[in-house]
């Protein structure tokens, strides 16, 4: 008798609980305009390059392969801008970027000359969809390593110590370390790329650094890296980077990796974008390639 006491005063608890659900509420998200996204890099010496999608929102029908994290056949070539007319504009001079026939939607310049402290204008249309966007930004002198070498290693993992000198007033940068993109253990890294974030590399940590946690000139800063074997050949970019791109990669907590936005949806975070998303950047990154062999 006792036992079906509890039973049914557990069920009156039950009864009770689910009388205090509030009713279910009808959620409509609206999807940000669509538009342009711009992202860019510089390759030291050589080129700017700009790669042009489209945006997307993760709640789209037919953006992934419904039970699996894999985008959907057929998708990545909406997001793809091609036959857009792309130019950039510093100090008098206007560059056209012309369209890369291996890498659709990325539109690259080689007589864009780098010029720090200069601002950089670029203007993009696309007569597909009748979209133009501009957007402005400062090209920053370059900050080189002082020093940079692993310090320890694991079966998969190395500890990499990096030292450089701050200059004068606040300052943000951005570290990328790339391997090769087939089975760990290969040190094939494609070093003819853009620079590192095509081909056959594989992006394994992008750190962002301010100078406001520091009281010295002489940075040193220690990052483990994970995902490669001491047999491996990496790459490091260093770029000083302004505020806003600092911001806008810290709220999109993604990469400076020019492809590595690819796949964020671009709304809600910073951007320097007319009319469009994304980021307009010019940093002239220092590159390191490291054999881990050698240490």
């Amino acid at each position: 008798m006792k036992q079906r006491i509890a039973l049914f005063h557990f069920l009156l608890i039950i009864l009770a609980l689910d009388s205090c659900r509030p009713a279910p509420l009808d959620i409509d998200i609206q999807p940000n305009p669509p538009g342009l996204v711009v992202a860019s890099q510089i390759i030291p010496s050589t080129a700017m390059a700009v790669l042009l999608t489209r945006s997307f929102s993760a709640l789209e029908n037919g953006t992934f392969v419904k039970g699996t994290g894999e985008v959907a056949p057929g998708f990545l070539e909406k997001l793809i801008v091609k036959g857009a007319f792309v130019t950039v504009s510093y100090v008098g001079v206007t560059d056209t970027l012309f369209p890369v026939d291996t890498i659709p939607g990325l539109y690259v310049s080689v007589n864009t000359l780098q010029i720090p402290y200069q601002t950089y204008t670029l203007k993009a249309y696309d007569p597909q969809s009748n979209e133009s966007v501009e957007a402005q930004t400062q090209m920053l002198p370059a900050v080189k390593f002082d020093s940079i070498y692993p310090t320890a290693k694991s079966d998969t993992s190395v500890s990499l110590k990096l030292r450089f000198y701050d200059p004068p007033g606040h300052n943000w940068y951005l570290m990328n370390v790339y391997r090769a993109k087939t089975k760990i253990g290969a040190a094939n890294l494609d070093i003819n790329s853009v620079p590192f974030t095509v081909g056959k590399n594989q992006l394994l940590k992008s750190q962002l650094i301010t100078d406001y946690v520091y009281n010295t000139a002489l940075i040193e800063i220690t990052a483990i890296i994970k995902g490669i074997l001491p047999t491996d050949t990496i790459g490091v970019t260093f770029s000083n980077i302004t505020e806003g791109h600092f911001l806008f990669l810290s709220a999109q907590n993604s990469s400076g990796d020019l492809f590595g936005q690819f796949f964020h949806e671009p709304v809600n975070i910073p951007t320097n974008v007319k009319n469009g998303y994304g980021y307009f950047s010019a940093s002239d990154p220092d590159v390191k390639v490291i054999d881990l062999n050698q240490y």
